[in-house]
């Protein structure tokens, strides 16, 4: 019974069943879904603004007057009335800035790749965190069965310790040592419990699904050289560097010869009456006109000092990312160390389950012929499913480090 109590504890653990893409968005909660999605759709749209932002507007005027003048040189009085309409159109755009409209697209493509990788390793993020705290989950409910065990050991040992006691065969500092040591075994399932239900409420922070209805992933071994060429912070530090590039580049060229295309049309219209003549005028009146501009700033007090910030950026940008490439890979390393920790513990541990092995095939044959007791068998048994237990739990152990690993590469 034990040992398919373990079978089915492997097969609920390590099983997986991945039908789709295990970095989208679907197991999120759904007002985070949401808002991840509309930052998505606002970089994307922030990118087609920049891109296209040097293209001047059209500019459309128009205006209607009304004039009246008086003349008392001759009687009767004489007035006239004087009715204005006019409209125009026009721009003034630039054709022409030293590269500057050019840099200016690349900075908008630039921005966007690198809002997009960091869009991405937040989703990723979020991701490894619901990933995570479900195996958090699944640890826990392996060391509250664990602890069953333990339990009852404790109440064997109890027992053992009370005949003892009775028969005069120990004193009562053993006793209460035995007390003692099952009072906190049981404050230790109580602290797992609540640890339990606190992991649970966590999960429900950040996705909908509870724990059982999400299937957990097979995260295999990342290579190092990936891990460093796909890293999602080494790739973001490295499409801000582009960025940065490209603003310095915006700036250089704004203290360069700049040429611009001004065109206009107009169109006006007056209409005269006047009271003393029979006649009245209307006049009609149409211009167009258009000319190129050129231009450059002659002095700018804190150009070479603006130009010089700008560059600084960018190397001060080049130095994080190498300093970053270091420290990931001494992250790759340290985790690794940790994977290897764990492997040796569940070496040892299949060790110590071969020799409780024995000591029960052994400690069977004496206790059907009487001559051990059944409470020595029984402790052995359950000392042998608490070392399968943490074989178990450092597995998970290791499936972490590996979704550490996992949800930090672009895939």
């Amino acid at each position: 019974m034990k040992k398919l109590l373990l079978v089915l504890l492997i097969l609920s653990l390590f099983i997986n069943h991945l039908n789709a893409n295990e970095k989208d968005l679907n197991i999120i909660q759904k007002d985070k879904k949401e808002y991840r999605l509309l930052d998505k759709e606002s970089i994307q749209t922030r990118q087609q603004s920049q891109k296209y932002d040097w293209i001047s507007p059209i500019d459309l005027s128009g205006d209607i007057g009304r004039n009246h003048s008086f003349s008392y040189e001759n009687n009767p009085i004489s007035k006239n009335k004087k009715n204005t309409k006019s409209a125009s159109i026009g721009f003034t755009q630039s054709i022409f800035e030293s590269g500057g409209i050019g840099f200016k697209m690349d900075y908008a493509d630039n921005r966007f790749k690198y809002e997009m990788l960091s869009w991405e390793n937040q989703n990723s993020q979020l991701i490894y965190t619901i990933y995570n705290t479900l195996l958090d989950i699944k640890k826990l409910k392996l060391e509250i069965n664990q602890n069953d065990y333990r339990i009852v050991n404790k109440d064997i040992e109890l027992i053992i310790k009370k005949i003892q006691y009775e028969a005069g065969k120990t004193d009562i500092i053993e006793l209460n040592n035995a007390i003692m040591s099952k009072n906190l075994i049981l404050k230790e399932e109580i602290a797992l419990k609540n640890s339990l239900k606190e992991k649970e409420q966590e999960l429900a922070k950040y996705t909908d699904l509870k724990y059982d209805e999400i299937e957990i992933l097979d995260f295999q071994e990342t290579n190092k050289e990936i891990f460093l060429d796909k890293n999602y912070s080494i790739l973001e530090a490295d499409a801000k560097v582009e960025m940065l590039n490209s603003e310095y580049k915006i700036k250089k060229s704004q203290y360069l010869p700049k040429l611009s295309l001004s065109a206009k049309a107009s169109y006006s219209n007056q209409d005269e009456k006047f009271n003393s003549m029979i006649n009245d005028t209307n006049k009609d009146d149409a211009s167009s006109s258009g000319s190129l501009i050129l231009s450059m700033p002659l002095y700018d007090y804190t150009k070479s000092s603006k130009i010089q910030e700008s560059k600084i950026e960018v190397l001060k940008q080049k130095a994080l990312v190498n300093d970053l490439k270091n420290e990931t890979a001494f992250e790759y390393e340290q985790i690794f160390t940790k994977i290897d920790t764990y492997l040796k513990q569940n070496e040892t541990i299949n060790k110590n389950i071969k020799l409780y092995e024995e000591l029960i095939g052994a400690n069977q044959i004496s206790s059907e012929a009487g001559m051990t007791s059944k409470y020595d068998l029984e402790i052995l048994e359950n000392t042998k499913t608490i070392n399968e237990f943490d074989i178990l739990i450092n597995k998970i152990n290791i499936l972490q480090q590996y979704a550490k690993l996992y949800f930090k590469i672009k895939n």
